[in-house]
């Protein structure tokens, strides 16, 4: 996976929105999840974007973030 400031910068969103949860049926953190699937997109040749929106692909619908078209 590709570290950078975007990168780390979504990863922190997703941590503090998904703060306290778990995946079902387990005591798992949710951030598991999320990042597992950024692996899986870069794992198949998925640059830096795509990684980014794996990592916050749950974000507005589990993790009470909102967000506003301007």
């Amino acid at each position: 996976m590709i570290k950078n400031a975007k990168f780390t910068e979504a990863l922190s969103l997703a941590v503090e929105a998904h703060e306290g949860r778990y995946q079902k049926s387990s005591n798992v953190p949710y951030i598991v999840h999320v990042v597992e699937v950024a692996g899986l997109v870069a794992r198949f040749g998925g640059d830096e974007e795509l990684q980014i929106a794996g990592i916050l692909h749950d974000v507005l619908d589990h993790g009470g973030v909102t967000y506003r078209f301007i």
